[in-house]
Formats: C-alpha cells, sequence, structure tokens
C-alpha cells in the first residue's frame, strides 16, 4: 500500500474510533442526565398537585391549576378505600397497584415501564386522600433516540469528511515526494544531473527537495569535473605516446647509425619518464582525493617541518632566484607530516616554476590569535585575472609553454587545496598579473580542552 492510502486509512479508522467512543459517552451520559432529569418533573408535579388539593367545610377544593396530565405526568386523586376520585392512568395496571406511603419506584404495566409516586394527604378530620403519579420510562429516553438517530445519521457523513480530507491532505504533503521521485527517475533514465526539484514549500519535505537539489549540484560538479579531468589527462598522455611512436617509427625505418637511435631511444626515454611522472602524481592525487591514502594526523612541530623544507628547497636554486623564510618557532598543529611537506614543496616549486630570473621568494609562518597562516609569496610573473579562478582545477596551467620546459603537470595547486581541506584549512591567493603571487594557507588552532 502506498503511504498516501495508510494514512487515509489512519485517519479513517481514528475518526471511526472516536465517533464510537463520542456517541457511546454522550449516550450514557444523555441518559444518566435524562432520567435524572424526568424523576425531577415528577417530582415536582406530584408536589405541585399535593399543594393544590384542600378541603373547605368538609368539601374537598381543587385549585384552579389542577391538572391530572402535565409534562407527561399522570395523576389521580383517590380515596382512602381506593376509589378514584379524578383523573387517569395510561395503564390499569397501575391503577391496582397497593398505595405505598411516600414510595417512589420503577414499575411495568402493559409492557411499558413507568416511575411511580405515592403520597398520602391527610385532612383531619376530614378524610385522608391518595395521590399517585407516574411518568413513562420511554418518554424519558425520546432524548436518547433523537441523539441516537442524530448521531446514526451524522457518522457516516463525518467519517466520510475524515477520510476524504485525510485523502486530500495527505495527496498534498505527498506531493513534492513525487516530485522528487518524477526528477530522480528523469535524471536516471535521461543522466541530465542539471535537472532540480521545484521547492513550493518550506516544511520538512521542502527541505529534502532542498537537499536532493543540492547533491545534483554536487553531483553534476563532481561528474563534470571527472569529465575534464578524464579529457585533460588523456590529453596530457597523448602528446609523450605520439612522441614515443613517432621516434619508435622514425628509428626503425630512417636511422642510420647509432647517434641517431641513441638520439631516438633519449627522446624515447625522456616521454618514459614524463609519462610515469604523470601517472605516479595522478595517482598520489586520486588516493588523496578518495582517501585511499592513510592520512594520520598527529601533534606536528610545523615551525621545524617548514624549516627542513625551505632548506631542501633552498639546495637547488632556479634562475638565481633567492629564498627566505620568516618562521615564527614552536607552532604546533594537527598534521599529517608527509603531506604538510607535499603542500609546502608544491607551493615553493610552483614560485620558483613561475619566477622571474634573479627574483626572491617568501615563506612565512606565524600564528595569530585562533589560526596559523602559512604564505609564500613571489614576484614572479603573477597570474591574470582571467586565469585566478582556474588555477585550482585539475592540469590547469597559467604559462603553458613554460610548465613543460620545468617539468610542470598542472596538478600542484590542486593536490595544494586537497591537502589543505583535509587539515581543515581555507587556501586563498592573491596575485598581480607581472608583479607577483601569495599563496596563504590558514589552519585553525584547536583549543585544548582542560
Amino acid at each position: 500500500m502506498s503511504i498516501k492510502s495508510k494514512l487515509t486509512l489512519w485517519f479513517t479508522f481514528s475518526m471511526i474510533l472516536l465517533a464510537c467512543l463520542m456517541f457511546g459517552f454522550l449516550a450514557l451520559a444523555s441518559s444518566s442526565v435524562t432520567v435524572r432529569n424526568s424523576r425531577n418533573v415528577l417530582q415536582r408535579v406530584f408536589h405541585e398537585i399535593a399543594g393544590e388539593v384542600s378541603y373547605d367545610d368538609g368539601v374537598l377544593e381543587l385549585d384552579d391549576d389542577f391538572r391530572t396530565y402535565e409534562d407527561n405526568v399522570y395523576s389521580i386523586l383517590a380515596a382512602e378505600d381506593g376509589g378514584i376520585i379524578t383523573g387517569y392512568l395510561p395503564a390499569e395496571r397501575l391503577m391496582q397497584i397497593p398505595f405505598e406511603n411516600g414510595q417512589e419506584k420503577k414499575v411495568n404495566a402493559g409492557g411499558e415501564q413507568y416511575y411511580l409516586m405515592d403520597r398520602k394527604l391527610s385532612f383531619s378530620p376530614d378524610p385522608d386522600l391518595w395521590l399517585r403519579s407516574v411518568i413513562p420510562v420511554s418518554g424519558s429516553t425520546i432524548s436518547q433516540e433523537a441523539l441516537r438517530t442524530a448521531a446514526l445519521i451524522m457518522l457516516p457523513v463525518l467519517i466520510f469528511l475524515a477520510a476524504g480530507g485525510g485523502y486530500l491532505l495527505a495527496r498534498r504533503s505527498l506531493r513534492p515526494i513525487r516530485r522528487i521521485s518524477q526528477t530522480a527517475q528523469s535524471v536516471a533514465e535521461s543522466g541530465d544531473l542539471s535537472r532540480r526539484i521545484e521547492v513550493k514549500n518550506r516544511d520538512e519535505l521542502g527541505q529534502l527537495s532542498e537537499t536532493f537539489n543540492i547533491m545534483f549540484e554536487r553531483l553534476e560538479e563532481n561528474f563534470n569535473a571527472e569529465k575534464q579531468f578524464t579529457s585533460d589527462a588523456s590529453h596530457e598522455l597523448r602528446t609523450p605516446v605520439a612522441v614515443i611512436l613517432a621516434q619508435c617509427e622514425y628509428a626503425l625505418e630512417n636511422a642510420s647509425g647509432e647517434e641517431e637511435l641513441y638520439e631516438c631511444i633519449g627522446s624515447i626515454q625522456r616521454q618514459g619518464y614524463r609519462m610515469s611522472k604523470l601517472i605516479e602524481s595522478l595517482l598520489a592525487f586520486t588516493r588523496l582525493e578518495q582517501r585511499i591514502q592513510d592520512v594520520q594526523l598527529y601533534p606536528t612541530d610545523i615551525s621545524a617541518l617548514v624549516e627542513s623544507v625551505c632548506d631542501e628547497q633552498a639546495e637547488v636554486p632556479e634562475n638565481n632566484i633567492s629564498l627566505s623564510r620568516e618562521i615564527e618557532p614552536g607552532i604546533t598543529l594537527m598534521a599529517d607530516a608527509t603531506l604538510f611537506s607535499r603542500m609546502i614543496s608544491n607551493l615553493i616549486r610552483n614560485s620558483y616554476r613561475y619566477g622571474r630570473e634573479n627574483g626572491y621568494i617568501q615563506v612565512s609562518l606565524r600564528q595569530k590569535e585562533k589560526s596559523v597562516l602559512f604564505s609564500v609569496t613571489d614576484n614572479g610573473i603573477g597570474i591574470s585575472a582571467e586565469d585566478l579562478p582556474h588555477i585550482w582545477n585539475r592540469f590547469y596551467r597559467v604559462d603553458k609553454s613554460r610548465s613543460r620546459e620545468k617539468g610542470g603537470l598542472g596538478l600542484g595547486l590542486s593536490m595544494v587545496r586537497q591537502i589543505a581541506r583535509i587539515h581543515k584549512a581555507e587556501v586563498n591567493v592573491e596575485s598581480v598579473e607581472h608583479v607577483g603571487s601569495r599563496f596563504t594557507v590558514s589552519f585553525p588552532v584547536r583549543e585544548e580542552k582542560n
């Protein structure tokens, strides 16, 4: 059964149960109240009639308000010997029941039930009289019958309204789920990740729809990134493969001596090394991105680590570029030393690769309140405003020809950003074309709990 059907049945069953309980309660309450009211009416009429009987000089007198039938109450006035003076009762059996002074009881007569009251009226020295009043029990249940009839008419109406209202409410409430299902099915069939779920309300299902839209957006971004990655990787591998095949064909068909053969083999070897480096870099990046590589975060002396990496990089200067540093000692962070070193190296090597001849690179590490700032500044070729948003993309190069000469693969900055994310850090860049660049990584400092 669908959720809509289950909700509708639940509403209907709940309404039936509630109506039956209410009907039973009202019937019991009404019966009790009606019986009590009927007996009150009997007692009231009985006492009113008793006060309207008197003797005057031995003559029986009845007031003008004397009634033998009033408010469904039947009354008789009888002599001491039982002879009827006035009035009547609805059943002969009620006339035959012996009089009992001050009694109020329930009796059966002619297949009906009655409430009966007797009282002896003493008028010494005049003769005593008997007053008897009765009220039918069936007469006291008229309101109950009316209540039952109204309930039997209204109960199906209420159940129908509850079922219809529950169905409409369930249908309206579950409409966003249908839109989610239809959109997901459409995406599955067409492969179009750009489709989004229409959000009309801000309720729980509306929030769920927005969550699905965010998921679709991220899937689309990842899918497009993977397509671009596959295209770029294919492009990067196509060039060295083409060179290797061309050199092999030339060596087999045109090489005339050992020198030419050695030259062809040397070219093939360089392209092989390039391909091997590219594959290793792709493998490392994939492991890092998919968290296949085991990341171990331990308290690490970042100051000493940055000093060590700077010493290594300064040993192999390029284009006579100087490397200076300003490192605050004793800074400790939760970090993976291997990944952290790779991030620092990538940033410094990037500055070397795009630096000016006789230029400079400045490395800085300092702690500010609740963050640690690591930055690499150079006076190299800089990055244009057009290129700046794309430098974190895999295989993207600002100066493609210069990058190829230096052996760059376009994966360094992408790896820097991924390593920063693993360490819950933010990486930013400020750059002006032909002036230089500054890359800054901001690490949060965890407060120690006592």
